[in-house]
């Protein structure tokens, strides 16, 4: 169409042209005046054309790679929820596990106690006192207690791994919306490449078209110009009469013309160095405008060096905290096991007590074991039951039920202070969970702070 255009343009010029073959220098001036004059304009309106389609085509890059980015973000988010949520089962097994463990202590004690049971029956005066029924009602409590536990523990692991299911159900989902949406948005992208494709292919063919139309008009356009220089030969006959007088007053008028140009050039001239002095002026102050930005743009780039080393010292100390938590952990463990250990020693001790009574071997044989496997317990109690220990043999007669009452009590003690361990182990556990979802919040916040900084 450009192309039919141009020949149409050619046609009308030439008809002008010889309309404008008969006109006064004057007119032909202001005529070709004219017609730069459109087509400069034509041009500008063109160029703003462009112009507009390339902002459009920036705006939606920048769109489309925001709804990207985007799409990605959300994607980090619902994976980390993930992490999550196995952390969390990972963790509430952790503490089934303890229970699990605690129920198995209590389950222990019953049977160490159904084994002192056993060990005072083995004196007939103490289970005639007794009877048959005390065996019985120990072995169902011990039975009762043991199923509790169990129905406890079965409850409670259905229960986890109904919300496991339930959560993996939920992500299932998640994931099968994600992959529905992400599957339409790629049909209609689809769809509109094979729109462009047809609208170009469209394209493509109009532009075959007015090819070949304009191939035709430029045949018929050159026949008529032929014709037209014939006609022109014929118009230059009779206008080389008339230029001859026409050379006589454009050189009268070229002089004029150059006398009037020059005046108007020193104007131009005086108006231009002007001009240029108030450019002069804009470039320093543009200078110094400069100079100030760029301080300040060095004075925000040391804060941030500043504030990147004020984080890197704040993780080390996390980390440093981290480590001595974990050693205040294996440190308690320890301890744990040496009480474990000492609570063993006591219940021998307690056994050789009953089985051995009176006799004279009794101390030597409790000193050995003492001196063997030391207590973890406090030295106090220790000495307070040996004390106790010794002035039952002095004392005669129910020194083994005293010496025996003594280890009880250390050994229920032992068994108070490892519950009381393990409950501080939870505590520590609880918090140090709590400690560590506050940091990687924290940690996040951080995260999202810088990035918003960097954009």
């Amino acid at each position: 169409m450009r192309a039919i255009n141009a020949l149409q343009d050619w046609g009308i010029n030439m008809s002008k042209k010889s309309v404008s073959s008969n006109l006064e220098g004057k007119e032909l001036l202001a005529f070709y005046k004219a017609r730069i004059d459109e087509f400069e304009n034509e041009r500008a309106s063109l160029l703003d054309s462009i112009e507009k389609c390339s902002v459009q085509a920036g705006e939606l890059h920048r769109l489309d790679w925001e709804n990207r980015r985007r799409a990605d973000e959300i994607r980090e988010l619902q994976k980390a929820l993930s992490d999550a949520h196995a952390f969390l089962f990972e963790e509430r097994q952790r503490l089934l596990t303890l229970q699990a463990e605690n129920d198995e202590l209590r389950l222990q004690e019953i049977e160490d106690r159904k084994r002192i049971q056993q060990l005072i029956e083995y004196d007939p005066v103490v289970a005639a006192r007794a009877g048959p029924s005390s065996k019985s009602d120990a072995n169902m409590d011990a039975l009762l207690l043991k199923i509790e536990s169990l129905n406890a523990q079965l409850n409670e692991q259905r229960q986890l791994a109904n919300e496991r299911i339930q959560a993996l159900v939920e992500d299932r989902v998640i994931r099968e919306q994600e992959e529905q949406a992400h599957r339409a948005l790629m049909n209609q992208q689809l769809e509109q490449a094979a729109q462009k494709l047809r609208q170009t292919e469209e394209m493509l063919r109009q532009a075959t078209k007015d090819s070949i139309l304009a191939r035709r008009d430029k045949q018929q356009a050159e026949e008529r110009a032929i014709l037209a220089g014939e006609e022109l030969l014929f118009e230059k006959q009779l206008s080389r009469e008339e230029i001859s007088a026409l050379k006589r007053k454009a050189v009268e008028e070229v002089r004029e013309l150059k006398q009037h140009n020059e005046s108007k050039l020193d104007d131009i001239a005086g108006n231009l160095r002007k001009q240029l002095k108030v450019r002069e002026d804009e470039l320093i102050n543009l200078g110094s405008v400069h100079t100030a930005t760029k301080a300040q743009l060095e004075k925000r780039v040391t804060e941030l060096e500043a504030r990147s080393c004020k984080l890197a010292e704040q993780n080390k100390a996390l980390d440093q905290r981290r480590h001595m938590d974990m050693e205040g952990f294996a440190a308690d463990a320890t301890h744990l096991r040496k009480m474990l250990a000492s609570i063993d020693r006591k219940l021998h001790e307690m056994r050789l007590i009953d089985r051995l009574g009176e006799d004279d071997r009794l101390d030597s044989i409790l000193a050995h074991l003492r001196q063997k496997n030391p207590s973890v317990l406090e030295d106090s109690d220790v000495t307070h039951g040996a004390g106790d220990r010794n002035s039952g043999r002095q004392s005669g007669g129910g020194n083994g039920s005293e010496v025996s009452f003594s280890v009880k009590s250390e050994l229920a003690k032992g068994l108070r202070e490892v519950k009381g361990r393990i409950k501080g182990l939870e505590d520590r556990l609880a918090s140090k969970k709590k400690a560590l979802a506050a940091e990687g919040m924290t940690c996040g916040s951080r995260s999202v702070i810088s990035h918003s900084g960097k954009k």
